[in-house]
């Protein structure tokens, strides 16, 4: 059953399979540009949606979500830990808070949180027939100015996540592509070469998309789709995802 995947800024992008619509890490207003609000709306309207915050941080989480999200015809929410902690009180009383190492049926789909190295969580779903992973802003965090012992840290954390993801096949990747590390690239070349995901949707560019044509042969790898998207509502289709 046909499925796709639509860029709209940073770290929010949505997922359509089999009547469900995945929203990811809708930001607040300051970090979202108006074209993009309105491909997200557009695809939002009278969508069955189940949206997903993986953390607090502004560019992440919008605080009024509900209003960004009113036009669905139903809604569920799954949020972390740290989103609840602060942001309950805007939240309906049936959303689903996640913690490090929790797996819950939400909706039809499986969901599991992964401890992120920077705030709240990932996550890895099963939707639809998929497996996807949500990284949030789970990465290889190895800023020039950190300290050694702090990068090691980081490095570890990074990839003791990538050894619990490759217990099973990927079909679909989002992970961050900081192109201010330009060495490591946050940990994206290294995701795809020891995950192989179907294919991958590179994350966290704040809307500088010229750097996806700029790094694309870095992540360019043999069975992996690179999403190479150029502007808010551009689409990925995935032809060949199974029935649900």
């Amino acid at each position: 059953m046909p499925a796709s995947l639509v860029y709209i800024h940073h770290d929010c992008f949505l997922l359509e399979a089999s009547g469900k619509t995945l929203l990811f890490d809708y930001p607040a207003p300051g970090y979202l540009p108006e074209a993009a609000a309105w491909a997200a709306a557009s695809h939002l309207a009278g969508a069955d949606l189940t949206v997903f915050a993986s953390h607090s941080h502004d560019d992440h989480f919008d605080p009024d979500i509900l209003a960004a999200t009113a036009g669905a015809a139903t809604r569920l929410f799954v949020v972390s830990d740290d989103v609840a902690d602060l942001y309950g009180h805007v939240l309906p009383p049936d959303a689903v808070v996640m913690e490090p190492d929790m797996v819950r049926e939400v909706g039809g789909m499986t969901v599991e949180g992964i401890e992120s190295n920077d705030l709240g969580l990932a996550y890895r779903i099963d939707v639809a027939g998929l497996t996807v992973y949500f990284g949030g802003d789970l990465a290889l965090w190895d800023w020039p100015g950190n300290s050694p012992a702090a990068n090691r840290a980081v490095g570890m954390s990074w990839r003791r996540a990538l050894t619990r993801l490759a217990e099973r096949p990927l079909d679909i990747a989002f992970t961050n592509m900081d192109p201010r590390l330009a060495k490591s690239l946050s940990g994206a070349p290294e995701l795809l070469e020891r995950l192989r995901p179907r294919y991958f949707a590179p994350m966290h560019l704040g809307g500088h998309v010229k750097y996806l044509e700029q790094y694309a042969e870095r992540l360019a790898r043999p069975g992996t789709t690179l999403f190479r998207y150029a502007r808010p509502g551009d689409i990925l289709d995935i032809d060949d995802a199974p029935a649900a």
